[in-house]
C-alpha cells in the first residue's frame, strides 16, 4: 500500500489544518412513524483538508505523481495532529489544485479521508 509523501521538512502537512470527524449512521422508520438511529461502525472516520504552500518544484512534482498514481486506490496517511498511520486512506471528492506562483514556489490543495 502507498503511503502519501513527506515534505522535506518531515512534515504531511501544514498549518492551518482542517481536521473533522465523522461517523456513519443508519435510521429505521418503524409503522408508527418513530425512528431509530444507529451506528454503522464503532467510531468516527477521520478527514483532513491539507493546503501546501512554499513547495519547491520537487516536492510539488511528488504530491501531483502521487495523487495521479492513486485514483481511487487507498494508501497510508500519518495523521500531523497525532504522528500515528491511518491505513485506508483516500483522496475525497476527486478535488486536487496545485499551482506554480514564480519560477520555484509551488501551492497544492487536497482533501483525504479515512475509510471502513
Amino acid at each position: 500500500m502507498a503511503t502519501f509523501p513527506v515534505l522535506r521538512t518531515g512534515a504531511v502537512a501544514q498549518y492551518p489544518l482542517e481536521h473533522s470527524v465523522r461517523f456513519r449512521t443508519d435510521s429505521v422508520r418503524f409503522l408508527d412513524g418513530s425512528t431509530q438511529r444507529f451506528p454503522l461502525t464503532g467510531r468516527g472516520l477521520r478527514r483532513w483538508k491539507i493546503r501546501l504552500e512554499a513547495l519547491d518544484h520537487q516536492e510539488l512534482e511528488t504530491v501531483i505523481d502521487f495523487v495521479e498514481q492513486q485514483e481511487n486506490s487507498s494508501f497510508t496517511f500519518v495523521d500531523p495532529l497525532t504522528g500515528t498511520s491511518v491505513p485506508n486512506c483516500i483522496l475525497a471528492n476527486e478535488s486536487f489544485e496545485a499551482a506554480v506562483s514564480g519560477e520555484v514556489t509551488g501551492n497544492a490543495t487536497l482533501e483525504i479521508e479515512e475509510t471502513l
